[in-house]
């Protein structure tokens, strides 16, 4: 497997930072990423945008053709005047449809705008879950507990078959709908990980089981759903059909009642250390091993607990944590990769600390 194209600033050598500059080209500490045809979408994070790459893997292309969430490309300031178009902190973007949704995470939404492949997105938001209008941003709507309608700090989406789902990180939980679009306030169908949609306590106030700490990913196929429960140092999988009940699937700890860290020493195939992204492609799983500095590949997608990966990409072997192998940036290296998209050969890797995207060649 390797690196086949690096969007982002050029970094200067060594352990220096690409610049994070506004730009067509720079990019702040990206957190999500995602392959849709030839158009590769950056959350990029930092500088509170959405970054659309037309024919990505065209060797000579590095800037980007359309932006969300900024006047235009040099801009960076947290929220443009009108909700409608601002955004602060995005950290996913998908394609939905004719709708490019946005997880637009400090804004406590999600939201969703127009958009063609061959056009582009369009400017301004046209709807929205989380809030009762476009112009309003409060935590909760405003509210000191949740419903079944608000989010704080929603990470990640995914649409499952007919099903969305939605990381609802700062309410320790993830929703669940039909597919969108969702009618304004309508209630989640379900709620994972609190025993109902008042609550938002970490892990049920109690240990670690089916519950969660800081959800912020969500993808899987009609059996599974997995959700990378990052503060628990783990990922769970849950079955389509039963998701209420306790995760079938446990990554990165031993067993559903687990979730220890192991900050220093070996970490081998089976430990997570804060995994923040993760995806789901052909009976493959791939997760972002955030602090841990690697990407983990599953050539199958795991069952029962504490099941070994089969690949690492940023690391030389499992035994290794280092940020950019504390050497020196290269298109090997990873340095906190947040969000991953896998995609029939292709791994886009939103490298967060290095303010880059990679796209590495999946041999699995």
């Amino acid at each position: 497997m390797r690196p086949i194209k690096v969007f982002g600033g050029e970094s200067p050598g060594g352990l220096q930072l690409p610049p994070a500059k506004a730009s067509r080209s720079n990019l702040y500490g990206p957190r999500g990423v995602t392959i849709y045809g030839d158009d590769l979408i950056v959350c990029d994070t930092g500088n509170h945008r959405v970054l659309i790459f037309k024919d990505f893997l065209d060797s000579d292309r590095i800037e980007a053709d359309a932006v969300i969430g900024q006047s235009d490309f040099d801009s960076e300031h947290h929220s443009s005047p009108n909700s409608e178009s601002g955004l602060y902190m995005p950290t996913q973007a998908s394609v939905i449809d004719r709708y490019l949704v946005v997880a637009d995470s400090w804004h406590h939404r999600v939201v969703a705008f127009e958009y063609s492949s061959k056009e582009g997105p369009s400017r301004r938001a046209i709807w929205t879950i989380g809030q009762k209008d476009l112009d309003s941003v409060e935590a909760n709507q405003g509210y000191d507990t949740p419903s079944g309608s608000s989010l704080y700090w929603p990470f990640g989406f995914a649409l499952i078959g007919d099903t969305f789902f939605v990381a609802d990180t700062g309410n320790r939980r993830v929703l669940v709908w039909p597919k969108p679009p969702i009618p304004v306030l309508e209630p989640a169908d379900e709620v994972m990980g609190q025993d109902n949609i008042f609550q938002r306590e970490e892990n049920r106030g109690a240990l670690a089981g089916d519950t969660f700490r800081w959800p912020h990913t969500v993808d899987g196929d009609k059996d599974l759903v997995f959700v990378a429960d990052a503060g628990n140092h783990r990922v769970l999988g849950f079955n389509h059909t039963k998701l209420t009940e306790p995760a079938q699937v446990v990554v990165g700890q031993d067993s559903p009642f687990e979730n220890s860290e192991w900050p220093y020493g070996p970490q081998g195939p089976t430990r997570l250390r804060f995994p923040y992204g993760l995806s789901v492609d052909q009976g493959r799983l791939a997760i972002a091993d955030t602090a841990n500095n690697r990407v983990l590949i599953y050539k199958n997608l795991p069952s029962g607990y504490g099941v070994a990966a089969d690949y690492v990409l940023g690391q030389v072997d499992f035994e290794q944590n280092g940020e950019n192998l504390w050497k020196s940036i290269t298109p090997e290296t990873l340095c906190w990769p947040y969000g991953v998209d896998m995609v029939g050969d292709l791994l886009a890797v939103a490298d967060t600390g290095n303010n880059r995207v990679v796209i590495w060649k999946v041999e699995v």
